[in-house]
């Protein structure tokens, strides 16, 4: 018997977005799983990233979370955090992206400079290159 191949970080990522955007839409395991035709512990795995999903599946999910299929392979800002800081909590995730909001919000770029330097500072980073 063929082994199943390895969990991938698209897997992952597919995996990853199939969760939030069932969550977003406040969608049970249940519901999705009766939509889709496929046992609720295989959504599991899905989202867990354990199987990969097959396009046939993919295509349902797709339309039963009303999102494109491309939407599954989209990396987001909060992908690429995640990735810099695997542990980062979801509250010091949500304090880092208001902090990222409120400061494109500063219209002075000679502000936003010193208040990039203030932050470098405090944390004892150097510059960056």
């Amino acid at each position: 018997m063929p082994r199943k191949p390895r969990r991938t970080s698209q897997d992952l990522l597919i995996g990853r977005r199939l969760r939030d955007r069932r969550k977003f839409l406040k969608q049970s395991l249940q519901e999705l799983s009766a939509q889709v035709g496929v046992s609720y512990q295989q959504i599991q795995k899905y989202e867990s990233g354990q199987d990969r999903i097959p396009a046939s599946i993919l295509f349902l999910l797709s339309k039963a979370l009303d999102t494109s299929p491309n939407y599954f392979f989209t990396r987001t800002l909060e992908d690429e955090i995640r990735e810099l800081f695997p542990d980062i909590t979801k509250e010091a995730l949500a304090e880092a992206m208001a902090f990222l909001y409120w400061f494109q919000r500063i219209e002075d770029d000679t502000l936003q400079d010193h208040m990039r330097k203030m932050i470098m500072h405090m944390s004892g980073d150097p510059a960056p290159k």
